[in-house]
């Protein structure tokens, strides 16, 4: 990241691969604004250089409210990096899904990126120096998974968001892009028992070309090129460990299902 301090937001940096990379800015020697409806991990003080803001990022007033206490804390800075982690999923069968879930799980993954990359976007315009936006989608952004219909629905919708705004933005200097990541060691995948995540965590090493799953720190590193690249933008940076590359298949559950209607 060179010598000088860079400013950072992260969203959802309280979550697993969150921490990941907030950790990794933070070792860089950037000052860090997690910006998490969650209360922060805890963390040493890092110098002053890491501060949490509590914000609902779904809702308009209280995500202003949240970039305008990241403008303090910057001092009237522009922030040179926008990180949007935070999400959330819940598996589910399409049939049924409460509309109650899907407008939260939207209202989350969709509203709450486009807002603070509205935000965050207009503060690096105005500021003059450009910046870098970086947005965590999933492989669930261009391929189907039995399970999570919506979280994939707002997974492609996120991608989409961001080629638009690397287009958008470029006039100014703003790299947008993503990373796409899966089979990430820290991952609930939505889902309530530890026997469900137990299963879906066999299946993708099943499928998983390096033999393992991957590490909130390995996505981290994704993030931190993206966040300094120059002549990269509108681009999807997918770390799986080869997942993609096998192919993608119904899990077991649901193919049974699928065939017995």
């Amino acid at each position: 990241m060179g010598d000088r301090l860079r400013r950072v937001i992260v969203t959802g940096g309280s979550g697993g691969i969150g921490t990941a990379i907030v950790d990794s800015f933070l070792a860089d020697g950037c000052h860090v604004v997690d910006i998490d409806i969650r209360p922060p991990r805890e963390r040493g003080s890092y110098d002053g250089r890491l501060d949490h803001v509590e914000a609902d990022l779904t809702d308009v007033a209280s995500a202003e409210a949240g970039f305008a206490a990241a403008d303090g804390l910057f001092e009237s800075r522009s922030p040179e990096v926008l990180v949007c982690c935070a999400a959330i999923s819940k598996a589910h069968h399409a049939l049924d899904v409460a509309i109650e879930d899907f407008d939260r799980i939207l209202a989350v993954n969709v509203r709450g990126t486009f807002l603070a990359c509205q935000l965050a976007g207009r503060r690096m315009r105005d500021g003059g120096a450009g910046g870098h936006i970086v947005v965590i989608t999933s492989v669930a952004d261009a391929v189907a998974f039995a399970g999570e219909p919506v979280y994939g629905i707002t997974k492609g919708a996120q991608w989409s968001l961001v080629q638009a705004l690397a287009i958008e933005l470029a006039p100014w200097g703003i790299a947008v892009n993503a990373v796409a990541p899966f089979a990430i060691e820290v991952q609930s995948y939505g889902m309530a028992s530890t026997r469900d995540v137990h299963d879906a965590k066999a299946q993708m090493l099943a499928r998983t070309p390096a033999g393992r799953l991957g590490y909130p720190g390995e996505v981290a590193s994704a993030v931190q090129f993206l966040a300094q690249a120059s002549w990269v933008t509108g681009q999807r940076l997918v770390v799986d460990g080869g997942y993609l590359a096998t192919g993608v298949a119904y899990p077991a559950s649901y193919a049974g299902t699928r065939a017995a209607v």
